[in-house]
Order: structure tokens, then C-alpha cells, then sequence
């Protein structure tokens, strides 16, 4: 018996390696950004065909390989490479994989239509007076002490976020980094700090 496992041992390796590779490489290269926004100008209809086909051609690679494989392997298993089993376990991982490709077009899509909503979306002077009063509130909330600090709007426009206060220019370059994405996409052009005597601002 042992003897037996330590024969067919290379062939389930070669067959778990391959079926483990194609299935999670498949869902690793659907999830890069490139192929993110091809995913999401695909139709559900044209990525079910697709996945169909690949579900086929997996399926006629495993029927053509696997009997002539296994016969092999049973009548003389050094005379079938493990080569031959990584293939196979090739064909089973793709089609498991499929799933992962379908969740990453979904999150695709979900990520394009909240890109255009934004993109429809034009920010007010009000909503950057509404952003400064939250993030004034939040700060206060995080902070491991009470501390003084306003936040208002000031510039033509209201497109520089003011902060006055005990937060000094350190942290408002820390801040300003962190957020800078939302600051960008409401509006702001600045962040301007006070605190006593001194005083800082910070490109958005």
C-alpha cells in the first residue's frame, strides 16, 4: 500500500497544484484593476456565454485527457509524467474558478455606477459647509482628549476647508493625506490651519 501511495503521490500533487492554480489564478487576475474595467463594460449576457464556453472547453480537455491519463497510470504509472496530471487538474480548476469571475464583474459594475453617479454629482458650497461641521464632529469624537477645534469654509466658493484649533501642522498634513480623495471630490482646494500663534495649510 505504501508502496502504491508513494507511486500515484507525484500524480495527486501534480492534479491538486493544478486544479489550485487555475482556479484561484483566475479569480487573482480578475481582480486586477485592467481587468476590472474590461469586466465592467461587459453585458451579463456576453460573460455568461463566456463563461459557458470556458465551462466547455475545461470540460473537453478533462474528457480527452483524464481516460488516456488513467489508463496510463494504472497499466505502467511511469509512464504517464505528472505533467499530464497538472493539466488535468488544470481543466477541473477553471471552471471552479468561474465564480470568482462572475463576483469580480459584479463588483465592477457596482464600482462603475457609483463612478458616474459621482461623476453626475456637483458638489455646493453647502455640501463643503456640511462636509466641515461632520469632520470637526468626528475629530472631537476619535480624539483621545477634548479638544477645541472648528471647522468652517472660507475662499471663493467656500473651497478651503479651515480648521481652528488645537490641531497643529503635523496633523494637519496626516489629515489632509488621509482625506484627501474626499476633499477632492467635493470641492476643496486647501486646508488651512490655526492653532494660537500658528498657523499652516495643505495642497488638496
Amino acid at each position: 500500500m505504501d508502496a502504491t501511495l508513494r507511486t500515484f503521490a507525484p500524480h495527486a500533487l501534480a492534479l491538486l497544484i493544478g486544479g489550485l492554480s487555475a482556479s484561484l489564478g483566475v479569480t487573482y487576475v480578475a481582480r486586477r484593476p485592467r481587468v476590472q474595467s474590461v469586466l465592467a463594460s461587459i453585458r451579463l449576457r456576453t460573460l455568461g456565454a463566456g463563461c459557458l464556453a470556458a465551462a466547455g472547453l475545461a470540460a473537453a480537455a478533462i474528457y480527452t485527457l483524464v481516460r488516456p491519463a488513467l489508463q496510463g497510470a494504472l497499466s505502467d504509472p511511469r509512464a504517464v509524467t505528472p505533467w499530464r496530471f497538472l493539466a488535468i487538474g488544470a481543466s477541473v480548476g477553471l471552471p471552479l474558478g468561474l465564480p470568482g469571475v462572475i463576483a469580480a464583474w459584479s463588483e465592477a459594475g457596482r464600482a462603475q455606477r457609483a463612478k458616474l453617479k459621482r461623476r453626475d454629482w456637483v458638489p455646493t458650497k453647502d455640501d463643503r459647509r456640511a462636509y466641515a461641521t461632520d469632520l470637526a464632529g468626528q475629530i472631537a469624537e476619535i480624539s483621545p482628549r477634548p479638544r477645541a477645534l472648528t471647522a468652517s469654509i472660507s475662499g471663493d466658493g467656500g473651497t478651503i476647508l479651515s480648521l481652528e484649533g488645537e490641531i497643529d501642522a503635523e496633523e494637519g498634513e496626516r489629515l489632509t493625506a488621509a482625506l484627501r480623495s474626499d476633499l477632492r471630490e467635493i470641492g476643496f482646494k486647501r486646508v488651512e490651519g490655526r492653532n494660537g500663534s500658528e498657523q499652516w495649510w495643505a495642497r488638496v
